[in-house]
């Protein structure tokens, strides 16, 4: 909201989420206390309304209201403490939302309703929209800093593991596609739904996201031989 895109929860402290099909579970945080959780919460809305690169530490104290000192307690730096929030991101914006996509039976309906429900959540905020936290720190990132962009490239991989999935099953039916085309067209709905999370910081008009969102849908339908939601 990481943000993948969507406003984050005041109130979840949830086990964090991982998709067994991404045979991965990379960022497990230690086990925290409430403080430490709310520091984290906190932080997230700063980083995902300011950005990473753009927000200083004095910036993080007076967003969180926690002393530098209370946070280099926890945190080694404003890195350390950045990736414990791409960590977070996925377990309070995206899993509530994608879960729904990487759910056993999902189909393109759910990828429709997964979109839908983004920009309703986007258009319920003051503009400017936020965006996705993971679109907007793949716009700032050093290309050096090898550790931020595996959390990147986790969160770009469960995207296009996800809608993969649901392309399996579709094309099952359909036998439209061969398994390298099929992988193809995952990986091109995962670039299509981050640029439409990175246009959405610009867009004021609702109406013109879902239009695009349409257009993606007819787009995978036709490839798939299957009808669009």
């Amino acid at each position: 909201m990481a943000i993948f895109c969507f406003p984050l929860p005041k109130s979840s402290r949830k086990t964090l989420y991982w998709n067994d099909r991404s045979n991965t579970r990379p960022f497990m945080p230690r086990p925290t206390s409430q403080s430490r959780a709310d520091l984290v919460d906190n932080a997230l809305t700063a980083f995902w309304n300011i950005g990473f690169h753009a927000i200083s530490m004095r910036d993080m104290v007076r967003e969180t209201g926690v002393s530098r000192g209370s946070i280099y307690s926890e945190f080694k730096g404003k890195r350390e403490l950045f990736h414990a929030c791409l960590a977070r991101y996925q377990e309070v914006a995206v899993t509530p939302r994608f879960g729904q996509v990487e759910a056993e039976g999902a189909r393109l309906l759910d990828i429709k309703q997964f979109l839908d429900d983004g920009i309703a959540s986007q258009e319920s905020l003051d503009p400017p929209m936020p965006g996705c936290l993971v679109v907007n720190t793949l716009a700032q990132i050093d290309p050096a800093d090898e550790e931020t962009k595996r959390y990147l490239e986790y969160h770009t991989d469960r995207l296009t593991n996800g809608f993969q999935a649901v392309f399996e099953r579709e094309n099952a039916v359909t036998g439209a596609l061969s398994d390298q085309e099929v992988t193809a067209l995952a990986e091109f709905t995962t670039t299509s739904v981050l640029g439409l999370w990175s246009n959405c910081r610009k867009i004021t008009d609702a109406d013109e996201m879902r239009r695009y969102v349409d257009m993606l849908m007819n787009l995978i339908g036709a490839k798939l031989g299957a009808e669009c939601p």
